[in-house]
């Protein structure tokens, strides 16, 4: 292991964050840090088993050996994916940091110029959500239209409330979906940038008038995950879905997540990463995911504004 950068020390403690308790997981190596947080409902347990079981495994070995790290990582009794790969990420992001390169290059390499669309849902009815995608030239263009949607829907929406995630709540999607339309062509002609409106559902579609709305839209995502389980498998997914949702916290580790998208895409299917954690950011550009859904009070959008400054000739995903 001579020259290589090894593991010193991997920690996890409580930190309060979006008004919840979570967990940071920092990985030390001798040139610097990184760190991930992720979302925990018993976090002594998940600091017990990142501390005594997979840290001790972990340390002394090549902090950027990914494939190592992630195979160890599995071979552990830990089977909260949570945890995995949020220990997973915290060691990517420290040899990153070791190489002085962005997480996202880390991940995908030099040629890493592709920026992911961003989906944003802005109203639902708890069973359903209406999303929005700008179809624009640069991520700063995206957060302006965005800007520019909020603004607009206030304004019909005034008197509505507005949940933790930054969507206006109806009673029912569909009767609101002409409306919902109405608003995101005006500032889509107004800007003259196309504004692509889909679903998200949280059942399969057996209603055939809720069909017939749908089929007026640009997109739906399907309601289930692709199963990973070592064997991937799209048995579950809707046939009439554009998209097939990929939560990363439901994968044991980066590379498994490698895996997985590169499944997906192998069989025309075309992966949707879905989360809020800036991370996510970096992993979908770094894996050259087509599409990602985040709510719009997220970082995702600054963190993919971050990268675009980053880059010297960025492009978004188009989706058509």
């Amino acid at each position: 292991m001579d020259g290589e950068i090894i593991i010193e020390r991997i920690t996890a403690k409580k930190v309060f964050k979006n008004s919840k308790i979570g967990i940071k997981i920092t990985t030390l190596t001798p040139v610097g840090i990184g760190y991930h947080i992720i979302p925990v409902k018993n976090p002594d347990y998940v600091i017990s088993d990142i501390e005594n079981i997979i840290a001790p495994e972990l340390v002394g070995h090549p902090v950027s050996d990914q494939d190592l790290i992630d195979s160890i990582i599995c071979s552990t009794p830990i089977e909260d994916t949570v945890t995995t790969m949020g220990v997973s990420l915290s060691v990517s992001q420290a040899a990153a940091n070791a190489l002085e390169i962005p997480l996202f290059k880390y991940i995908g390499g030099a040629l890493s110029t592709q920026l992911p669309s961003v989906a944003c849902p802005l109203l639902s009815d708890g069973e359903g959500d209406l999303i929005v995608i700008p179809i624009t030239e640069s991520i700063e263009e995206m957060v302006y239209l965005y800007k520019k949607l909020l603004e607009s829907l206030s304004i019909t929406y005034k008197d509505t409330v507005v949940d933790i995630e930054g969507r206006y709540r109806c009673k029912n999607i569909f009767q609101e979906l002409d409306r919902f339309k109405g608003i995101v062509s005006e500032v889509s002609e107004e800007e003259d940038i196309k504004i692509l409106v889909g679903t998200s559902l949280r059942e399969n579609i057996d209603d055939n008038e809720i069909f017939e709305k749908i089929s007026d839209l640009d997109y739906l995502e399907s309601p289930k995950t692709v199963e990973f389980d070592g064997i991937l498998t799209t048995e579950d997914i809707d046939d009439v879905a554009d998209f097939s949702k990929v939560e990363p916290y439901t994968v044991s580790t980066l590379s498994e997540l490698y895996y997985y998208i590169e499944y997906i895409l192998e069989r025309g299917l075309n992966p949707l990463i879905a989360g809020n954690n800036p991370t996510f950011s970096h992993i979908a550009v770094g894996l050259k995911t087509p599409l990602i859904r985040c709510s719009i009070n997220s970082n995702i959008l600054n963190e993919l504004w971050d990268i675009e400054r980053i880059l010297n000739n960025p492009y978004i995903n188009k989706l058509l």
